[in-house]
Parts: C-alpha cells; structure tokens; sequence
C-alpha cells in the first residue's frame, strides 16, 4: 500500500484572506473533490456507516478507474493537472477509539482483520 498523503489545502496568506470574495470555511480546510458523501443506499451496502460518530475516522479503501486525464501548460511553465478517478469498489472500517495510529490500523486492515 501507497504511504498516506495528507491533502489538507495550505493555508492562505493574510493578502489572499484580504480580497478573498468569500470568508474561509473551516470545511475549506480540504479540497471539495475528495469529501465521499454516502446516501442511504450506499450506507445499506456499507452498514457499518450506520454506527459511526460525527468526528470519528474511519479507513476507506478503494479500487477506481481513471476516467479523464487533463493537463494545461500555463505561460510562466507551470503544468495544471486535472484527474478524475471514478470509484468502483469501496470498503470502510472504523479506526478503534484506544488511540490506534493510522499506521496501526493500515497494517491491521492488510492483515484483514477488523475492529
């Protein structure tokens, strides 16, 4: 497994906070693309959602398909990428609540064991 990669977005400076158009969000905190939202169909499928708490983590893993690549070259040189990945299988198991570190509950999920 791929070593984890924290993707929360930098934080803006103060002149970028002073003409933003809009106040920061605490939920800005992360890009909107990657936030999974679950309906009730979904969470029939994945019923151990129904016991989760606001706040709690949980471990999500996934297989998807990469449905569109896009790429732009701006004129300083900077490359723009754009990646869509569809999901196609899910899985999510609760991070026990006695202080098990991410790393733990990695290697317990590739063991398959559950909480």
């Amino acid at each position: 497994m791929e070593q984890l990669v924290d993707m929360k977005l930098p934080k803006k400076s103060k002149e970028e906070l002073a003409t933003a158009k809009q106040p920061e969000l605490p939920q800005d905190q992360w890009p909107y693309g990657l936030q999974l939202r679950f309906e009730s169909e979904q969470v029939d499928k994945l019923p151990q959602l129904e016991k989760v708490e606001i706040g709690e983590r949980v471990m999500v893993t996934g297989v998807g398909e990469v449905t569109s690549i896009r790429m732009s070259e701006r004129k300083q040189g900077k490359k723009d990428w754009s990646v869509e990945v569809q999901i196609q299988k899910i899985g999510i198991d609760t991070v026990e609540k006695k202080k098990e570190s991410l790393g733990d509950a990695i290697k317990r999920h590739q063991k398959g064991e559950s909480v």
